[in-house]
């Protein structure tokens, strides 16, 4: 008796479902503009140019557990400034053409490496990088620290501009290296989302 008793209620909780999972939260990446620094370094040889852009927007939304994202930061061609007023106006009206191309945008699909529980800690972001009205693949290492909401993400890549089809500031007397150094240094706050 005992033995059938022990069968029943064996079957009965093997018929209770286990309790579901909870449902992974997306995190929300928001970049301020007002605290983000874009920095690029070009070097030629007379001397190494250093100048900045402006970004114009940044938010980025992404699963941990699958790294799946969606997402965009933009920045304005036509902030470009090197300390240089004929340099600058040059770079913007010959090379990036501001008035067709006013905006570079990088589009986020992937976000892998990112830990919760890690306040500070490295991930690599997978996308797509529009300059020039062309795209092109990119991945990103950035470093992440984060206090509370508050994010702070740096990361600085190469941009073979040339290959990409701008126009190669060089001519006979200078030679002007063909990839240009981004450096990226955002802050911004991340949040949850169920």
């Amino acid at each position: 008796m005992r033995s059938f008793a022990r069968f029943v209620l064996a079957g009965i909780l093997a018929a209770i479902p286990a309790p579901a999972a909870p449902a992974p939260q997306t995190k929300h990446l928001h970049l301020d503009p007002a605290q983000t620094e874009v920095h690029f370094t070009l070097k030629d040889t007379i001397h190494t140019v250093h100048g900045t852009f402006h970004m114009s927007a940044g938010d980025i939304v992404f699963n941990p557990q699958t790294g799946e994202a969606s997402g965009k930061i933009a920045v304005d061609t036509g902030s470009g400034a090197s300390g240089n007023d004929t340099r600058d106006g040059k770079m913007k009206r010959e090379y990036l053409q501001v008035p067709s191309f006013p905006v570079a945008t990088y589009e986020v699909d992937h976000v892998n490496g990112y830990d919760p529980q890690k306040p500070i800690q490295k991930i690599t972001v997978n996308g797509t990088m529009t300059l020039h009205g062309a795209k092109h693949a990119l991945v990103m290492e950035f470093a992440l620290s984060r206090d509370g909401q508050t994010t702070v993400a740096v990361t600085h890549f190469m941009i073979p501009y040339v290959s990409w089809g701008i126009k190669d500031p060089s001519n006979a007397f200078i030679h002007v290296e063909k990839e240009v150094l981004m450096e990226i240094s955002a802050r911004g706050t991340m949040d949850s989302q169920e």
